[in-house]
């Protein structure tokens, strides 16, 4: 089963983020967190949990994670070309050890294991762990590879238990407990250490967004005093976070202030201005080239309205006109196309 835990976030779907994130993989996050394995290991042990973690043909053998690490190494020198969906692509994360040769704990560790993983399906499961383990092998030196394998190891057990959490039930209070329940999983399949260099980033976004549907769900309060609240929590948000919300919510207030220029007069050099220096140049340009699309279907979809209007107005009957109609709407728009128009006539009918 593919288990890719790849993340973005969008200030227009907050509330509808919240609900599925809850209930999802985990997304990644990009905070620092400079702990050596060694110190992992003295918190831990070798095997917090007790369980054997095992994966791939070498499940159901004495294997250790050791053995099963050479046993996919060697399983990479019969490795195929990497999959279409990587192609021009680099490994998202950089792994390093410190001074002694152990493995630093930080989240580009996850981000490279995802990386591997989001291959699934187009790879087999097997071909993927010989993937992670040769790069480890790779990029870091012999002790630290060993441990990062043995983390790779945790983590997918991690997601396998966690996809046996049962679903919450959509109420701010079930998505709270699936939030506990998740934690719990990552204490014990990774430890504290590693949970916190993974997860803070997505904790915190979690607990912002479970705070924030609260208030949205609470009738005792008023406008003004959900207003208050909101902008309380939005204030207490981790630089980060608050960082990251402000780049979502900026496309959004570009195109209300666009809004208002063109209502205003505005001329498109003005809208350029404003639109490049609040989101730069390739930006400004992406989105006149969009405006140009929407000019030209809007153009043609008006001069197919007349024409929808003029057969309307032929006197033939209803089937006939049906028929002169499909064979408009073929003539004019492709497959894809036609689909949205026969929508758009749905509401124009229907006005």
């Amino acid at each position: 089963m593919r288990r890719v835990w790849i993340a973005g976030f969008s200030a227009l779907v907050v509330a509808i983020l919240a609900f599925v994130f809850i209930g999802l993989p985990e997304k990644p996050g990009r905070e620092s967190n400079d702990l050596s394995v060694s110190t992992y290991q003295s918190e831990t042990g070798r095997s917090p949990t007790g369980r054997d973690v095992t994966g791939g043909n070498a499940e159901g053998n004495d294997f250790g994670n050791e053995e099963r690490f050479a046993y996919y190494l060697n399983l990479a020198d019969d490795l195929p070309p990497m999959p279409r969906s990587l192609d021009g692509t680099q490994v998202d994360g950089e792994l390093r050890a410190d001074a002694h040769g152990n493995l630093i704990i930080e989240p580009d560790i996850r981000r490279v294991f995802d990386y591997f993983l989001s291959t699934v399906g187009e790879d087999d499961i097997e071909q993927v762990k010989a993937r992670i383990a040769l790069h480890l092998a790779e990029t870091l030196p012999d002790s630290a590879a060993r441990q990062a394998w043995e983390l790779f190891e945790r983590y997918e057990a991690y997601g396998a238990a966690l996809e046996a959490l049962p679903q919450h039930d959509g109420t701010v209070a079930g998505m709270g407990e699936s939030l506990k329940q998740r934690q719990q999983l990552r204490q014990e399949w990774l430890g504290q250490n590693v949970a916190e260099a993974f997860y803070s980033f997505d904790d915190a976004f979690d607990n912002y967004t479970l705070a924030r549907m609260a208030v949205l769900e609470n009738d005792s309060l008023d406008a003004d005093e959900k207003a208050a609240r909101l902008q309380a929590l939005e204030d207490d948000l981790p630089a980060p976070l608050r960082e990251v919300r402000e780049r979502a919510n900026q496309p959004v207030r570009v195109s209300q202030d666009v809004a208002a220029l063109r209502e205003a007069g505005a001329s498109e050099y003005e809208i350029r201005a404003v639109r490049e220096a609040a989101l730069g140049r390739e930006a400004a340009e992406r989105l006149e080239a969009l405006d140009r699309q929407r000019e030209q279907w809007d153009r043609r979809y008006a001069d197919y309205r007349r024409a929808v209007a003029e057969i309307a107005a032929s006197g033939l009957a209803q089937e006939d006109q049906e028929r002169e109609v499909a064979r408009l709407r073929e003539a004019t728009f492709d497959e894809q196309e036609q689909r949205r128009v026969q929508a758009l006539d749905r509401m124009q009918d229907g006005q």
